[in-house]
């Protein structure tokens, strides 16, 4: 951002503060119009960044929680998911911010956009199942199309790490997705991680969403998402995963923790969508 020729300075952000959660995000005027200045754990300390970093990156095989690294990683995802066709938001490189807690090197500055989420339409009761549902099976081609890429290409920044319905907008005939600043690192499981991500959404989704839309939303993957064999993985990475110690730990989960056996939990969701995807070859 050293080579900006336009600054934006603030005295004070709080005016513009959209969402506190780790991350600091502000809607700030700009060019007439608005944009997003996300300026990444400004609200988490040093000492805890670094806690949470060894956590994710020894234990969880994840980034960092550093500041830089989380904008460094979030950049380089909304790269790649652009070169492969995926709308994300437009950014502002060249944009300087200078305000109270806006470190050089540690903010981003985003395109504002206003629309709806995919779970919004989906919870949206005023409009017909059947016209909801419409928006959820054209989205999930483009899902698949997604995962067939991040396989193929065995690239984890194509995963949608941080992956639910309120991180994907409708922008009429397209989908606009964003928060990447998480991404799992380990190009030899990638096809774990979409995997992961799969049972993510779908978990996500019917925790979220009334039961008229909620009911259908596994048969409707099941008839709608192009690879079976890709969700039948998903379901086998939760309860068969191939590494034997990982399988005696969900096992161990599964028997030890309440919520594990919930019919809201993601063990039940991997069930479900196995019993479906049965159903669907007799």
């Amino acid at each position: 951002m050293s080579g900006s020729n336009e600054t934006l300075r603030f005295q004070d952000l709080k005016p513009y503060l959209l969402l506190q959660n780790g991350n600091y995000l502000y809607k700030i005027p700009f060019r007439g119009d608005w944009a997003v200045l996300k300026v990444y754990y400004g609200s988490r300390g040093w000492f805890s960044c670094v806690v949470k970093s060894f956590e994710n990156v020894m234990l969880a095989g994840q980034t960092s929680y550093m500041p830089k690294t989380r904008l460094r990683v979030e950049a380089e995802c909304m790269a790649i998911w652009q070169k492969h066709g995926f709308r994300v938001f437009k950014t502002y490189p060249d944009v300087r911010v200078e305000a109270p807690n806006c470190p050089p090197g540690g903010y981003m500055l985003f395109e504002y956009v206003a629309a709806p989420k995919l779970g919004d339409i989906l919870r949206d009761q005023s409009m017909p199942v059947e016209e909801r549902l419409a928006f959820y099976r054209r989205w999930l081609p483009e899902w698949s199309r997604r995962h067939d890429l991040a396989i193929q290409e065995q690239e984890p920044r194509l995963v949608h790490e941080n992956g639910d319905s309120k991180h994907v907008m409708i922008l009429g005939n397209e989908f606009l997705w964003f928060d990447f600043e998480m991404a799992f690192r380990h190009r030899s499981k990638v096809a774990e991680h979409v995997s992961h991500e799969i049972i993510q959404y779908l978990w996500n989704l019917r925790k979220n969403t009334p039961p008229e839309i909620s009911e259908r939303l596994i048969e409707e993957t099941v008839r709608h998402y192009p690879d079976k064999e890709r969700l039948m993985r998903a379901h086998d990475y939760f309860w068969k995963h191939p590494n034997l110690l990982h399988r005696f730990g969900r096992a161990c989960d599964r028997a030890l923790k309440a919520k594990s056996r919930k019919p809201s939990s993601k063990y039940t969701v991997a069930r479900l969508l196995r019993e479906a995807l049965l159903r669907a070859k007799t």
